[in-house]
């Protein structure tokens, strides 16, 4: 006997059945979501209660506009990484945020070498730290692109750009990094 996949409903759809007042379409978008938002989040803010609360905030947002959404030939990502973009403002405006370079965490191999897992370490707080001083457009192409890993055409309508110009900043901000990085 096959199986027989059904395939899930598009965002369109969850989007126009959570405006019909269907709250399981929403909680579909929801879990659809979380995770990229979270992770986005997370690598903007020192704690992980900060990017929880920052989460949930992006979510309540979008679900209380959710009846004035209206797609405009860009993806729902899209919208939502707006609207985290803009809990974030709210929240630097409010706190000092910044990397503690202590915090960054060991990598956790029982059997690896100790030189190799503290050069390792080095490296990782000289990328974290060379990023830290790159411009900000470079350093949020470099968290989009490589942390991410989200598509280039998805970057590029969160950073307003064209496909293309994202590509070329990304290059310009790699090359920036490893000036940075052998200085």
């Amino acid at each position: 006997m096959s199986k027989v996949e059904i395939p899930s409903p598009s965002d369109a759809e969850l989007i126009a059945r959570a405006q019909s007042g269907d709250e399981e379409a929403f909680g579909d978008l929801y879990v659809r979501y979380l995770d990229p938002i979270y992770r986005y989040l997370r690598i903007k803010v020192d704690e992980a209660a900060d990017a929880e609360d920052l989460c949930e905030a992006v979510f309540l947002r979008t679900f209380e506009a959710l009846d004035r959404y209206q797609e405009r030939g860009h993806p729902f990502s899209a919208y939502l990484y707006q609207v985290a973009r803009s809990q974030l403002a709210d929240f630097y405006r409010t706190h000092v945020v910044g990397v503690d370079l202590e915090q960054v965490p060991e990598p956790a191999a029982e059997d690896a070498d100790p030189e190799a897992t503290y050069a390792q370490h080095e490296q990782a707080l000289d990328a974290v730290q060379s990023l830290g001083e790159l411009r900000e457009d470079y350093q949020e192409v470099i968290r989009l692109r490589v942390v991410l890993e989200l598509p280039t055409s998805t970057v590029a309508l969160w950073m307003d750009r064209s496909p293309g110009a994202v590509r070329v900043l990304l290059h310009r901000a790699l090359i920036e990094l490893r000036k940075e990085l052998d200085e």
